[in-house]
């Protein structure tokens, strides 16, 4: 389990398992996000039972599904929303984590620098390059 911090309410991982969970659990994550759509891949572990095990742990459970670099102004509004009400620590997933960096990313360029953006998600392993544009329209 490979979970790299983006700032200081949100990390990010690739898919957990319910084992993962239980492992975030005990390390005081207290929100879940999934960017991952029901059904994404046949490998997906089964949403609900991550949602069912999340819960039973005590730890809220949010879903935002995207698919890859699709990114509406509802997707990250709802994002941004969830950051600012949801209890933390947070962790967001998606099958890599790329879109987790992206809409958090996303959410944040109104309020960061892009040189920030960039050093956050470099940091956590994310690469930020195929936003530059938004990224920039969003600063304005």
């Amino acid at each position: 389990m490979d979970v790299k911090s983006l700032d200081e309410r949100l990390s990010v991982m690739a898919q957990p398992t319910e084992e993962d969970l239980e492992k975030l659990a005990e390390r005081g994550y207290r929100t879940v996000i999934s960017n991952r759509p029901r059904g994404e891949d046949d490998a997906q572990p089964d949403p609900q039972r991550l949602k069912t095990k999340a819960e039973a742990l005590g730890m809220n459970w949010k879903e935002i599904p995207v698919k890859p670099r699709d990114y509406s102004q509802q997707d990250i509004d709802a994002f941004s929303r969830a950051l600012d009400q949801a209890p933390s620590p947070i962790v967001g997933f998606c099958r890599t984590g790329m879109r987790v960096a992206h809409l958090w990313a996303l959410s944040k360029a109104p309020h960061w620098s892009l040189s920030e953006l960039h050093a956050s998600a470099e940091a956590a392993g994310y690469d930020l390059s195929p936003l530059r544009e938004d990224l920039a329209r969003r600063q304005a």
